[in-house]
């Protein structure tokens, strides 16, 4: 539009020359002029705004590539974490059907061993007498809470009293049936003279002799009973209930034991026997032992204030303690 408008002054100028000569006036220069810088104004304006919404479509484009690729990375990595997830799940799944695998083998095994007896005789008697008796005794060594020394009472005085029934045992097999017929040649031997007396005595005893008593002995209260039980030293609340366990088992023990008449079966019986105790002993005790479980600062600020308030009431004659539960390790033992 500005150049027809450049054109039409072009030939107007031109027609007035012609008409008026060659010369032409200075306001036609001013005016050309000034319209040639408007011109190029214009032009310079309408460059900037191309340029800039040029500028402004890269930068737009530059941004949703940008957004495009962040939409891709967050997919990417989405996609990668659900990889991942599925390969651990997977994973723990392989590990808990392997653990159940290896479980079910062990129970197997254990099946397995059991089923097959141990080469000793002694020793399949032992296992199974040992089932009938360790659930009491550990129920009862187990109620002694109020300090180990009774524990240990409790313990000494089974396995005492265990050996000294083993001995006495051991002796009685000793005596056999040559001690018995021993004590049968003796019976005859007092019958006789108790005939002889009685054939003798009828004729020349008196009343008094003759008089029969019917009624026992009374026992007096001075005499004491002697205590094989009790050791010296140990706890008598340990003592009293070791005796009751005692009493419980003392049948099991007899009788097997009584089956028992081999050299090699009777000695692995009494060893195995006095050590598996021991070791089960230990690990009641081990199984006593103090429970660590989770605490806070809260609990720790407050028992040491307590702590320290007691130690503080010590000083005016307060006494504070406590009894310590020690554990033991042990071998294997019979199960």
């Amino acid at each position: 539009m500005i150049e027809k408008e450049e054109e039409l002054e072009e030939i107007s100028s031109m027609a007035g020359g012609s008409v008026g000569g060659s010369s032409v006036s200075p306001n036609s220069k001013k005016k050309k002029k000034s319209s040639t810088i408007f011109r190029e104004e214009e032009e310079e304006s309408q460059l900037r705004k191309v340029v800039q919404e040029i500028i402004k479509n890269v930068i737009s484009e530059k941004n949703l590539l940008k957004q495009k690729r962040v939409n891709e990375e967050k997919e990417l990595r989405s996609i990668i974490r659900s990889l991942i997830k599925e390969a651990k799940q997977e994973e723990v799944n392989q590990e808990k059907q392997l653990r159940e695998i290896i479980g079910l083998l062990i129970k197997e095994a254990k099946k397995d061993i059991e089923a097959v007896p141990h080469p000793s005789t002694a020793i399949n008697l032992l296992e199974e007498m040992l089932k009938q008796i360790l659930p009491n005794l550990e129920t009862d060594y187990k109620t002694l809470t109020t300090k180990k020394e009774q524990r240990d009472s409790f313990r000494a005085h089974v396995v005492n009293a265990v050996s000294d029934l083993l001995e006495t045992e051991d002796v009685n097999k000793a005596g056999g049936t040559k001690g018995e017929e021993g004590a049968l040649l003796n019976l005859e031997e007092d019958d006789e003279l108790e005939e002889i007396e009685i054939k003798v005595s009828d004729i020349d005893a008196t009343a008094d002799d003759k008089f029969i008593d019917i009624e026992p002995e009374e026992v007096s209260d001075e005499e004491e009973v002697e205590d094989t039980f009790g050791l010296e030293g140990q706890d008598e609340t340990g003592r009293a209930l070791a005796q009751e366990a005692f009493n419980n088992i003392e049948k099991n023990i007899t009788e097997t034991y009584a089956i028992l008449h081999d050299d090699k079966d009777e000695k692995l019986f009494k060893d195995y026997l006095i050590t598996n105790l021991k070791l089960y002993f230990d690990k009641w005790e081990k199984e006593l032992g103090a429970v660590t479980e989770p605490t806070t600062d809260e609990y720790e600020a407050e028992k040491a204030e307590d702590e320290a308030g007691a130690e503080a009431g010590a000083e005016f004659g307060g006494e504070f303690g406590g009894e310590a539960r020690a554990a033991t390790g042990g071998e294997e033992l019979i199960q």
